[in-house]
């Protein structure tokens, strides 16, 4: 009986923790990265970093760090004058995992004024994905140039709407994106004319197209000259504005070509 009793008790179990604890490891960068704020940074980088790289499959946040949580840090360097950002990756324990990349800024971007924020922080994501072992972003068929067009400053008669509508039916010929307002484009073709004072019945008219990106770097300038009749432009330009503009988005082709060569070369 008593070594029935007996053998009814718990077994003593030597080494058995009385309370019994979990361990899980924590979430692999793409499950759950945070993205800490970058100091000199413009406004908001970091939110606009973690939602391009949720849009790449890639559980990231901004915000209130999370422990034990992998992170993507940035850090502005200046490099031979121009500024750049480096992306470090680290693990849990804040350790560097050794994954970085550096994506150059636009001339313009400080902490204040936030120039080009969605280019920065898309290609700044691309970047990351490609640490992680994604594919990034393929900015060939992505980056296409997009222009917005103001009506051009100083054209007398009906000229300043007149060559601005002609040089965007021009651009839009060539295959070029031309944008109703300025939101969304990467350049801005801005156009002015000069107009010389009457000498022997006639004028001397000057266009200047003026090819800049959206921060107000200038690429460059396509300048055209011509004499006209005195008076004969300060009514209705009708076809001779398609004339003048169309020499003036052959330029700004041109130019665009030179700054965009990733991009046409794609198209080739």
């Amino acid at each position: 009986m008593l070594l029935a009793i007996a053998a009814c008790q718990p077994l003593e179990r030597p080494f058995q923790p009385e309370a019994k604890n979990g361990w899980r490891a924590a979430p692999g960068p793409r499950a759950s990265l945070y993205v800490a704020e970058v100091k000199g940074a413009p406004e908001n980088l970091e939110t606009e970093v973690a939602s391009k790289l949720q849009e790449l499959g890639i559980a990231a946040f901004a915000g209130n760090e999370v422990p034990d949580r992998y992170s993507v840090q940035g850090a502005i360097v200046e490099i031979d004058g121009a500024r750049f950002i480096n992306w470090t990756i680290y693990d849990p324990a804040k350790n560097s995992t050794g994954l970085f990349t550096e994506e150059k800024l636009p001339l313009g971007v400080t902490e204040e004024v936030a120039a080009d924020l969605d280019e920065v922080a898309l290609r700044s994501a691309s970047n990351i994905d490609r640490l992680l072992g994604g594919d990034g972003v393929n900015f060939a068929t992505v980056k296409k140039p997009a222009i917005f067009v103001p009506i051009v400053k100083g054209a007398p008669g009906d000229g300043s709407e007149s060559l601005a509508f002609a040089i965007q039916e021009e651009l839009v010929n060539m295959g070029l994106d031309v944008l109703p307002t300025e939101q969304g484009a990467s350049y801005i073709v801005r156009g002015s004319s000069t107009l010389s004072e009457p000498k022997a019945g006639t004028q001397i008219i000057e266009l200047t197209w003026s090819l800049e990106r959206r921060n107000g770097e200038q690429v460059g300038q396509i300048q055209q000259r011509n004499r006209i009749k005195a008076g004969s432009l300060n009514g209705a330009w009708g076809q001779t504005a398609f004339l003048a503009a169309k020499g003036g988005a052959q330029g700004v082709f041109k130019l665009l070509q030179n700054s965009e060569a990733e991009y046409f070369k794609s198209k080739s």
